[in-house]
Protein backbone atom coordinates (compact mmCIF):
# COMPACT_ATOMS: atom_id res chain seq x y z
CA UNK A 1 0.00 0.00 0.00
CA UNK A 2 1.24 3.47 -0.86
CA UNK A 3 1.73 5.40 2.37
CA UNK A 4 2.15 8.70 0.54
CA UNK A 5 5.88 8.98 1.19
CA UNK A 6 8.45 8.67 -1.56
CA UNK A 7 11.73 6.89 -1.05
CA UNK A 8 13.49 10.23 -1.43
CA UNK A 9 11.50 11.86 1.39
CA UNK A 10 12.12 8.89 3.65
CA UNK A 11 15.86 9.03 2.97
CA UNK A 12 15.87 12.80 3.61
CA UNK A 13 14.10 12.26 6.90
CA UNK A 14 16.49 9.48 7.94
CA UNK A 15 19.50 11.56 6.94
CA UNK A 16 18.28 14.52 8.97
CA UNK A 17 17.63 12.37 12.04
CA UNK A 18 21.17 11.02 11.72
CA UNK A 19 22.45 14.58 11.40
CA UNK A 20 20.61 15.79 14.50
CA UNK A 21 21.89 12.84 16.51
CA UNK A 22 25.48 13.58 15.48
CA UNK A 23 25.02 17.30 16.22
CA UNK A 24 23.69 16.51 19.68
CA UNK A 25 26.65 14.28 20.41
CA UNK A 26 29.04 16.95 19.23
CA UNK A 27 27.71 19.98 21.14
CA UNK A 28 26.27 18.19 24.18
CA UNK A 29 22.73 18.02 25.56
CA UNK A 30 22.74 21.45 27.17
CA UNK A 31 23.66 23.41 24.03
CA UNK A 32 21.48 21.17 21.88
CA UNK A 33 18.37 21.78 23.99
CA UNK A 34 19.09 25.52 24.16
CA UNK A 35 19.70 26.12 20.46
CA UNK A 36 18.86 23.16 18.23
CA UNK A 37 15.85 21.39 19.72
CA UNK A 38 13.52 22.92 17.08
CA UNK A 39 15.97 22.71 14.17
CA UNK A 40 14.23 21.68 10.96
CA UNK A 41 15.24 20.76 7.40
CA UNK A 42 13.69 23.23 4.96
CA UNK A 43 15.48 22.13 1.79
CA UNK A 44 18.50 20.18 0.66
CA UNK A 45 20.33 19.52 -2.58
CA UNK A 46 23.91 18.84 -3.64
CA UNK A 47 24.75 22.54 -3.60
CA UNK A 48 22.92 23.94 -0.58
CA UNK A 49 21.22 22.81 2.63
CA UNK A 50 18.65 25.13 4.22
CA UNK A 51 17.86 24.57 7.89
CA UNK A 52 15.13 26.34 9.84
CA UNK A 53 14.67 27.46 13.42
CA UNK A 54 11.89 29.05 15.42
CA UNK A 55 12.73 32.74 15.73
CA UNK A 56 14.71 35.60 14.22
CA UNK A 57 16.78 35.98 17.39
CA UNK A 58 17.69 32.31 17.48
CA UNK A 59 18.51 32.32 13.77
CA UNK A 60 20.88 35.26 14.20
CA UNK A 61 22.62 33.69 17.17
CA UNK A 62 23.02 30.29 15.50
CA UNK A 63 24.19 31.93 12.27
CA UNK A 64 26.88 33.91 14.09
CA UNK A 65 28.03 31.36 16.66
CA UNK A 66 27.28 27.86 15.43
CA UNK A 67 27.11 27.84 11.62
CA UNK A 68 30.65 26.44 11.14
CA UNK A 69 29.90 23.46 13.39
CA UNK A 70 26.51 22.90 11.72
CA UNK A 71 28.10 22.80 8.29
CA UNK A 72 31.04 20.68 9.41
CA UNK A 73 28.76 18.12 11.08
CA UNK A 74 26.69 17.87 7.90
CA UNK A 75 29.79 17.27 5.78
CA UNK A 76 31.07 14.60 8.15
CA UNK A 77 27.80 12.74 8.66
CA UNK A 78 25.76 13.27 5.48
CA UNK A 79 28.08 14.39 2.70
CA UNK A 80 29.65 17.35 0.90
CA UNK A 81 27.68 20.56 0.52
CA UNK A 82 28.88 23.91 -0.80
CA UNK A 83 26.87 26.15 1.52
CA UNK A 84 24.40 26.01 4.39
CA UNK A 85 21.66 28.56 5.05
CA UNK A 86 19.38 29.17 8.01
CA UNK A 87 15.86 30.57 7.89
CA UNK A 88 12.93 31.08 10.27
CA UNK A 89 10.12 28.56 10.22
CA UNK A 90 7.41 31.21 10.39
CA UNK A 91 8.92 32.95 7.37
CA UNK A 92 8.81 29.67 5.47
CA UNK A 93 5.14 29.12 6.21
CA UNK A 94 4.23 32.73 5.47
CA UNK A 95 6.11 32.62 2.17
CA UNK A 96 4.46 29.34 1.20
CA UNK A 97 1.02 30.74 1.98
CA UNK A 98 1.73 33.87 -0.07
CA UNK A 99 2.91 31.83 -3.04
CA UNK A 100 -0.15 29.59 -2.79
CA UNK A 101 -2.51 32.58 -2.78
CA UNK A 102 -0.79 34.15 -5.77
CA UNK A 103 -0.81 30.86 -7.67
CA UNK A 104 -4.52 30.43 -6.99
CA UNK A 105 -5.27 33.90 -8.35
CA UNK A 106 -3.08 33.31 -11.41
CA UNK A 107 -4.69 29.96 -12.20
CA UNK A 108 -8.21 31.38 -11.88
CA UNK A 109 -7.37 34.26 -14.18
CA UNK A 110 -5.68 32.04 -16.75
CA UNK A 111 -8.41 29.44 -16.49
CA UNK A 112 -11.19 31.87 -17.37
CA UNK A 113 -9.14 33.39 -20.17
CA UNK A 114 -8.56 29.93 -21.67
CA UNK A 115 -12.22 28.95 -21.37
CA UNK A 116 -13.37 32.11 -23.18
CA UNK A 117 -10.67 32.11 -25.84
CA UNK A 118 -10.78 28.60 -27.25
CA UNK A 119 -14.36 27.58 -26.49
CA UNK A 120 -13.27 24.90 -23.98
CA UNK A 121 -14.15 25.16 -20.30
CA UNK A 122 -11.40 26.23 -17.96
CA UNK A 123 -9.81 23.90 -15.41
CA UNK A 124 -12.30 23.09 -12.64
CA UNK A 125 -15.27 24.14 -14.89
CA UNK A 126 -17.50 21.93 -17.04
CA UNK A 127 -19.85 22.83 -19.85
CA UNK A 128 -23.56 23.05 -19.04
CA UNK A 129 -24.67 22.59 -22.65
CA UNK A 130 -25.42 26.10 -23.82
CA UNK A 131 -21.82 27.16 -24.19
CA UNK A 132 -21.87 28.74 -20.74
CA UNK A 133 -19.62 27.03 -18.22
CA UNK A 134 -21.04 25.78 -14.96
CA UNK A 135 -19.11 24.80 -11.89
CA UNK A 136 -17.74 21.30 -11.65
CA UNK A 137 -18.63 19.30 -8.56
CA UNK A 138 -16.77 20.64 -5.58
CA UNK A 139 -15.86 23.94 -7.24
CA UNK A 140 -17.16 27.35 -6.20
CA UNK A 141 -20.56 28.53 -7.38
CA UNK A 142 -20.94 31.58 -9.65
CA UNK A 143 -22.03 33.67 -6.73
CA UNK A 144 -18.83 32.92 -4.85
CA UNK A 145 -16.32 33.85 -7.52
CA UNK A 146 -16.80 31.69 -10.62
CA UNK A 147 -18.05 33.02 -13.97
CA UNK A 148 -21.36 34.86 -13.56
CA UNK A 149 -23.25 37.09 -16.03
CA UNK A 150 -20.09 37.68 -18.07
CA UNK A 151 -18.11 38.98 -15.09
CA UNK A 152 -15.54 37.26 -12.90
CA UNK A 153 -16.23 37.77 -9.23
CA UNK A 154 -12.68 37.06 -8.06
CA UNK A 155 -11.25 39.57 -10.54
CA UNK A 156 -13.65 42.17 -9.23
CA UNK A 157 -12.63 41.34 -5.67
CA UNK A 158 -8.98 41.83 -6.63
CA UNK A 159 -9.78 45.45 -7.45
CA UNK A 160 -10.91 46.14 -3.92
CA UNK A 161 -9.35 48.99 -1.98
CA UNK A 162 -5.57 48.51 -1.47
CA UNK A 163 -4.52 47.27 1.93
CA UNK A 164 -2.03 49.18 4.06
CA UNK A 165 1.54 47.92 4.07
CA UNK A 166 2.88 47.08 7.51
CA UNK A 167 6.54 48.13 7.66
CA UNK A 168 7.05 45.71 10.53
CA UNK A 169 6.69 42.93 7.96
CA UNK A 170 9.23 44.55 5.61
CA UNK A 171 11.94 46.14 7.73
CA UNK A 172 14.45 44.16 9.77
CA UNK A 173 15.61 45.34 13.18
CA UNK A 174 19.34 46.22 13.17
CA UNK A 175 21.60 43.72 14.90
CA UNK A 176 22.58 45.25 18.27
CA UNK A 177 26.12 43.92 17.86
CA UNK A 178 26.72 45.71 14.55
CA UNK A 179 27.55 49.22 15.67
CA UNK A 180 30.17 51.77 14.64
CA UNK A 181 32.04 51.00 17.87
CA UNK A 182 32.29 47.32 16.93
CA UNK A 183 33.49 48.06 13.37
CA UNK A 184 37.24 47.81 12.75
CA UNK A 185 38.52 50.42 10.30
CA UNK A 186 41.49 49.80 8.01
CA UNK A 187 42.81 50.65 4.57
CA UNK A 188 40.33 48.31 2.89
CA UNK A 189 37.21 50.06 4.22
CA UNK A 190 38.22 53.65 4.95
CA UNK A 191 36.13 55.12 2.13
CA UNK A 192 33.04 53.13 3.09
CA UNK A 193 33.54 54.15 6.74
CA UNK A 194 33.69 57.82 5.74
CA UNK A 195 30.53 57.41 3.63
CA UNK A 196 28.71 55.79 6.55
CA UNK A 197 29.71 58.68 8.80
CA UNK A 198 28.46 61.09 6.13
CA UNK A 199 25.07 59.33 6.14
CA UNK A 200 24.43 60.25 9.78
CA UNK A 201 26.13 63.65 9.80
CA UNK A 202 24.09 66.78 10.44
CA UNK A 203 24.29 69.58 7.91
CA UNK A 204 25.43 68.20 4.54
CA UNK A 205 22.81 67.76 1.84
CA UNK A 206 21.57 64.18 1.69
CA UNK A 207 23.03 62.14 -1.15
CA UNK A 208 22.48 58.58 -2.29
CA UNK A 209 25.25 56.34 -0.89
CA UNK A 210 26.21 53.07 -2.56
CA UNK A 211 28.49 50.77 -0.54
CA UNK A 212 29.87 47.86 -2.57
CA UNK A 213 32.27 44.96 -2.18
CA UNK A 214 32.38 41.19 -2.21
CA UNK A 215 30.56 39.06 0.34
CA UNK A 216 31.83 39.09 3.90
CA UNK A 217 33.70 42.42 3.96
CA UNK A 218 31.37 44.38 6.28
CA UNK A 219 28.74 46.07 4.08
CA UNK A 220 25.80 44.84 6.14
CA UNK A 221 27.58 45.76 9.36
CA UNK A 222 27.88 49.35 8.13
CA UNK A 223 24.18 49.51 7.18
CA UNK A 224 23.19 48.28 10.63
CA UNK A 225 25.63 50.70 12.28
CA UNK A 226 24.15 53.61 10.33
CA UNK A 227 20.68 52.63 11.53
CA UNK A 228 21.83 52.44 15.17
CA UNK A 229 23.57 55.81 15.00
CA UNK A 230 20.55 57.38 13.28
CA UNK A 231 18.26 56.20 16.07
CA UNK A 232 20.37 57.95 18.73
CA UNK A 233 18.95 61.29 17.59
CA UNK A 234 15.15 61.01 17.53
CA UNK A 235 14.96 64.35 15.71
CA UNK A 236 16.39 62.66 12.62
CA UNK A 237 13.13 60.75 12.18
CA UNK A 238 12.34 57.15 11.39
CA UNK A 239 14.59 54.64 9.66
CA UNK A 240 14.15 51.26 7.97
CA UNK A 241 16.72 48.60 7.05
CA UNK A 242 15.34 46.29 4.35
CA UNK A 243 16.90 43.19 2.83
CA UNK A 244 16.62 42.66 -0.92
CA UNK A 245 14.32 39.64 -0.37
CA UNK A 246 11.89 41.55 1.86
CA UNK A 247 11.82 44.43 -0.60
CA UNK A 248 11.20 42.11 -3.54
CA UNK A 249 8.49 40.08 -1.76
CA UNK A 250 6.70 43.22 -0.55
CA UNK A 251 6.88 44.73 -4.02
CA UNK A 252 5.38 41.62 -5.61
CA UNK A 253 2.61 41.54 -3.00
CA UNK A 254 1.87 45.24 -3.63
CA UNK A 255 1.60 44.63 -7.37
CA UNK A 256 -0.71 41.65 -6.89
CA UNK A 257 -2.95 43.57 -4.49
CA UNK A 258 -2.96 46.77 -6.57
CA UNK A 259 -1.36 48.69 -3.69
CA UNK A 260 1.97 49.85 -5.13
CA UNK A 261 1.32 53.45 -4.13
CA UNK A 262 0.57 52.38 -0.57
CA UNK A 263 3.82 50.37 -0.56
CA UNK A 264 5.82 53.37 -1.78
CA UNK A 265 4.26 55.72 0.76
CA UNK A 266 5.02 53.30 3.59
CA UNK A 267 8.71 53.32 2.62
CA UNK A 268 8.78 57.09 2.20
CA UNK A 269 7.59 57.59 5.78
CA UNK A 270 11.21 56.87 6.75
CA UNK A 271 13.88 59.55 6.79
CA UNK A 272 16.62 56.89 6.42
CA UNK A 273 16.05 54.02 4.02
CA UNK A 274 18.68 51.26 3.67
CA UNK A 275 18.39 48.41 1.15
CA UNK A 276 20.91 45.55 1.28
CA UNK A 277 22.27 43.19 -1.43
CA UNK A 278 20.83 45.02 -4.42
CA UNK A 279 22.75 42.75 -6.82
CA UNK A 280 20.21 39.99 -6.09
CA UNK A 281 17.54 42.13 -7.78
CA UNK A 282 19.26 41.59 -11.15
CA UNK A 283 16.72 41.03 -13.97
CA UNK A 284 13.75 41.68 -11.63
CA UNK A 285 12.59 44.52 -13.84
CA UNK A 286 9.46 45.69 -12.06
CA UNK A 287 11.02 45.50 -8.59
CA UNK A 288 13.97 47.58 -9.79
CA UNK A 289 11.60 50.15 -11.27
CA UNK A 290 9.76 50.53 -7.97
CA UNK A 291 13.05 50.80 -6.07
CA UNK A 292 14.17 53.54 -8.46
CA UNK A 293 10.88 55.39 -7.94
CA UNK A 294 11.29 55.20 -4.17
CA UNK A 295 14.93 56.38 -4.32
CA UNK A 296 14.04 59.35 -6.50
CA UNK A 297 11.11 60.37 -4.30
CA UNK A 298 13.16 59.96 -1.10
CA UNK A 299 16.08 62.05 -2.38
CA UNK A 300 13.71 64.73 -3.68
CA UNK A 301 12.27 64.94 -0.16
CA UNK A 302 15.70 65.36 1.44
CA UNK A 303 15.78 61.86 2.92
CA UNK A 304 18.88 59.67 3.26
CA UNK A 305 19.14 56.52 1.13
CA UNK A 306 21.91 53.94 1.55
CA UNK A 307 22.23 50.96 -0.80
CA UNK A 308 24.65 48.01 -0.52
CA UNK A 309 25.66 45.43 -3.10
CA UNK A 310 28.53 43.32 -4.35
CA UNK A 311 29.05 44.85 -7.78
CA UNK A 312 31.05 47.99 -8.60
CA UNK A 313 29.00 50.70 -10.36
CA UNK A 314 30.54 49.92 -13.76
CA UNK A 315 29.32 46.29 -13.59
CA UNK A 316 25.72 46.88 -12.47
CA UNK A 317 24.06 47.33 -15.86
CA UNK A 318 25.78 44.39 -17.53
CA UNK A 319 24.76 42.17 -14.60
CA UNK A 320 21.06 42.89 -15.13
CA UNK A 321 20.42 46.04 -13.10
CA UNK A 322 18.18 48.65 -14.74
CA UNK A 323 20.41 51.18 -16.53
CA UNK A 324 18.62 54.14 -14.94
CA UNK A 325 18.98 52.59 -11.49
CA UNK A 326 22.66 51.81 -12.14
CA UNK A 327 23.19 55.38 -13.32
CA UNK A 328 21.50 56.73 -10.20
CA UNK A 329 23.78 54.68 -7.95
CA UNK A 330 26.84 55.75 -9.94
CA UNK A 331 25.88 59.39 -9.53
CA UNK A 332 25.81 59.21 -5.74
CA UNK A 333 28.62 58.55 -3.28
CA UNK A 334 30.20 55.25 -4.33
CA UNK A 335 32.14 53.66 -1.47
CA UNK A 336 34.13 50.47 -2.09
CA UNK A 337 34.94 47.92 0.61
CA UNK A 338 37.91 45.75 -0.33
CA UNK A 339 38.92 42.40 1.13
CA UNK A 340 40.34 42.77 4.61
CA UNK A 341 44.08 42.43 5.06
CA UNK A 342 45.58 40.44 7.90
CA UNK A 343 45.97 43.43 10.20
CA UNK A 344 42.30 44.32 9.91
CA UNK A 345 41.18 40.73 10.38
CA UNK A 346 43.24 40.60 13.57
CA UNK A 347 41.72 43.87 14.81
CA UNK A 348 38.21 42.49 14.23
CA UNK A 349 39.07 39.29 16.09
CA UNK A 350 40.44 41.24 19.05
CA UNK A 351 37.23 43.29 19.24
CA UNK A 352 35.09 40.15 19.02
CA UNK A 353 37.13 38.28 21.62
CA UNK A 354 37.07 41.26 23.98
CA UNK A 355 33.29 41.71 23.73
CA UNK A 356 32.31 38.02 23.74
CA UNK A 357 30.25 36.87 26.71
CA UNK A 358 32.49 33.88 27.48
CA UNK A 359 34.65 32.72 30.38
CA UNK A 360 37.62 31.57 28.33
CA UNK A 361 40.44 33.78 27.07
CA UNK A 362 41.80 33.37 23.54
CA UNK A 363 45.58 33.81 23.40
CA UNK A 364 46.92 36.53 21.12
CA UNK A 365 48.91 33.99 19.11
CA UNK A 366 45.66 32.12 18.41
CA UNK A 367 43.95 35.25 17.15
CA UNK A 368 46.97 35.96 14.93
CA UNK A 369 46.85 32.39 13.60
CA UNK A 370 43.15 32.69 12.73
CA UNK A 371 43.72 36.07 11.04
CA UNK A 372 46.41 34.74 8.71
CA UNK A 373 44.80 31.33 8.08
CA UNK A 374 41.10 32.03 7.46
CA UNK A 375 41.34 34.64 4.74
CA UNK A 376 38.45 33.92 2.38
CA UNK A 377 36.15 36.45 4.01
CA UNK A 378 35.57 38.14 7.34
CA UNK A 379 32.69 35.73 7.92
CA UNK A 380 35.08 32.80 7.64
CA UNK A 381 37.51 34.50 10.03
CA UNK A 382 34.80 35.19 12.63
CA UNK A 383 33.37 31.71 12.14
CA UNK A 384 36.67 30.18 13.21
CA UNK A 385 36.69 32.29 16.37
CA UNK A 386 33.06 31.34 17.05
CA UNK A 387 33.97 27.66 16.88
CA UNK A 388 36.61 28.17 19.56
CA UNK A 389 34.25 30.06 21.85
CA UNK A 390 31.63 27.36 21.29
CA UNK A 391 33.98 24.68 22.57
CA UNK A 392 35.73 26.62 25.35
CA UNK A 393 33.35 29.50 26.13
CA UNK A 394 32.10 27.95 29.36
CA UNK A 395 35.57 27.13 30.73
CA UNK A 396 37.89 29.37 32.71
CA UNK A 397 40.94 28.69 30.61
CA UNK A 398 43.35 30.32 28.18
CA UNK A 399 43.01 28.70 24.76
CA UNK A 400 46.49 28.13 23.34
CA UNK A 401 47.59 27.49 19.75
CA UNK A 402 47.67 23.69 20.02
CA UNK A 403 44.12 23.60 21.39
CA UNK A 404 42.95 26.00 18.66
CA UNK A 405 44.49 23.93 15.86
CA UNK A 406 42.80 20.79 17.21
CA UNK A 407 39.36 22.43 17.30
CA UNK A 408 39.81 24.15 13.94
CA UNK A 409 41.28 21.11 12.18
CA UNK A 410 38.07 20.24 10.34
CA UNK A 411 37.56 23.82 9.19
CA UNK A 412 41.12 23.96 7.92
CA UNK A 413 40.70 20.68 6.05
CA UNK A 414 37.43 21.81 4.47
CA UNK A 415 39.02 24.96 3.08
CA UNK A 416 42.07 23.18 1.69
CA UNK A 417 42.54 23.24 -2.04
CA UNK A 418 45.33 23.35 -4.52
CA UNK A 419 47.18 26.54 -3.62
CA UNK A 420 48.30 28.67 -6.55
CA UNK A 421 50.84 31.39 -7.25
CA UNK A 422 47.98 33.88 -6.89
CA UNK A 423 47.46 32.58 -3.34
CA UNK A 424 51.17 33.06 -2.65
CA UNK A 425 51.00 36.62 -3.97
CA UNK A 426 47.94 37.44 -1.84
CA UNK A 427 49.57 35.93 1.27
CA UNK A 428 52.80 37.80 0.52
CA UNK A 429 50.95 41.09 0.20
CA UNK A 430 49.28 40.39 3.56
CA UNK A 431 52.55 39.43 5.25
CA UNK A 432 54.33 42.63 4.14
CA UNK A 433 51.33 44.98 4.47
CA UNK A 434 51.08 45.70 0.74
CA UNK A 435 48.41 45.80 -1.94
CA UNK A 436 48.36 43.09 -4.57
CA UNK A 437 49.11 45.59 -7.32
CA UNK A 438 52.33 46.53 -5.50
CA UNK A 439 53.62 43.01 -6.05
CA UNK A 440 53.21 43.07 -9.82
CA UNK A 441 54.03 46.77 -10.27
CA UNK A 442 57.35 48.32 -11.25
CA UNK A 443 58.11 50.08 -7.96
CA UNK A 444 61.37 49.06 -6.26
CA UNK A 445 61.20 50.12 -2.57
CA UNK A 446 62.96 47.62 -0.35
CA UNK A 447 59.77 46.33 1.34
CA UNK A 448 58.13 45.54 -2.01
CA UNK A 449 61.28 43.91 -3.39
CA UNK A 450 61.65 41.74 -0.29
CA UNK A 451 57.98 40.71 -0.60
CA UNK A 452 58.64 39.57 -4.16
CA UNK A 453 61.66 37.57 -2.98
CA UNK A 454 59.52 35.82 -0.34
CA UNK A 455 56.75 35.04 -2.83
CA UNK A 456 59.21 33.63 -5.36
CA UNK A 457 60.82 31.40 -2.73
CA UNK A 458 57.46 30.06 -1.49
CA UNK A 459 56.13 29.53 -5.02
CA UNK A 460 59.27 27.55 -5.86
CA UNK A 461 59.73 25.57 -2.63
CA UNK A 462 56.15 25.12 -1.42
CA UNK A 463 54.16 25.07 -4.67
CA UNK A 464 56.95 23.54 -6.80
CA UNK A 465 56.26 26.01 -9.62
CA UNK A 466 58.72 26.61 -12.44
CA UNK A 467 60.62 29.88 -12.71
CA UNK A 468 58.90 30.80 -16.02
CA UNK A 469 55.40 30.28 -14.54
CA UNK A 470 56.33 32.34 -11.46
CA UNK A 471 57.72 35.07 -13.70
CA UNK A 472 54.54 35.13 -15.77
CA UNK A 473 52.40 35.71 -12.67
CA UNK A 474 54.72 38.40 -11.32
CA UNK A 475 55.13 39.99 -14.78
CA UNK A 476 58.88 39.38 -14.73
CA UNK A 477 61.18 37.30 -16.92
CA UNK A 478 62.46 34.00 -15.55
CA UNK A 479 66.04 35.22 -15.10
CA UNK A 480 64.81 37.99 -12.76
CA UNK A 481 62.82 35.40 -10.84
CA UNK A 482 65.87 33.14 -10.51
CA UNK A 483 67.87 36.05 -9.11
CA UNK A 484 65.05 36.83 -6.69
CA UNK A 485 65.04 33.21 -5.48
CA UNK A 486 68.78 33.33 -4.73
CA UNK A 487 68.36 36.58 -2.79
CA UNK A 488 65.52 35.02 -0.80
CA UNK A 489 67.78 32.11 0.18
CA UNK A 490 70.40 34.56 1.41
CA UNK A 491 67.85 36.57 3.42
CA UNK A 492 66.49 33.41 5.05
CA UNK A 493 69.92 32.71 6.53
CA UNK A 494 70.31 36.04 8.32
CA UNK A 495 67.08 38.11 8.45
CA UNK A 496 64.58 37.13 11.16
CA UNK A 497 61.86 39.47 9.91
CA UNK A 498 62.12 37.93 6.46
CA UNK A 499 62.06 34.44 7.98
CA UNK A 500 58.83 35.31 9.83
CA UNK A 501 57.19 36.67 6.68
CA UNK A 502 58.09 33.52 4.72
CA UNK A 503 56.75 31.39 7.56
CA UNK A 504 53.42 33.20 7.42
CA UNK A 505 53.16 32.84 3.64
CA UNK A 506 54.08 29.17 3.83
CA UNK A 507 51.57 28.54 6.62
CA UNK A 508 48.81 30.18 4.58
CA UNK A 509 49.62 28.02 1.55
CA UNK A 510 49.81 24.79 3.51
CA UNK A 511 46.77 25.34 5.72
Amino acid sequence: MDDGLSGESVSRSDAFRKYLSALRGRVGDAKYKSWFIDLGLADMNEDCVTLSTGSEAKRDMIDNRFMPILADTWRQEIGPVRKMLLTVQKNLSDAAAKVARQEEIRMRRNGVATGLADGRPAAGVRSSGGGQPSPAPGSSSPASGSYANGSFGAAAAEKAAPRAVDLNDIATAPDPRRTFEAFAVGRSNQIAWAAAQRAVAQGPARELIYIYGQSGVGKTHLLHAIAHEWAREPARGRSAYITYSNFSNACVAAIWSNSVKVFQNALLENDLLSVDDIHFLANKTRTQEELLNVIDAALDSGKQVVIAGELPPSKLAEAGINERLADRLTGGICAPVDSCDEALRLEVLKKRARDAAVQCEIADEVLAFIARTFTKSMRETIGALNQLTLMYGGERTVVDLDQAKTVLKSLMENRKGAATISDAMASGADAFGLKLEDITGRAQPQRIVRARHAIVWCAREVLKESFPSIGKSLKRDHTTVMSSYRRAQALLERDKAFQEAVRRIREALES
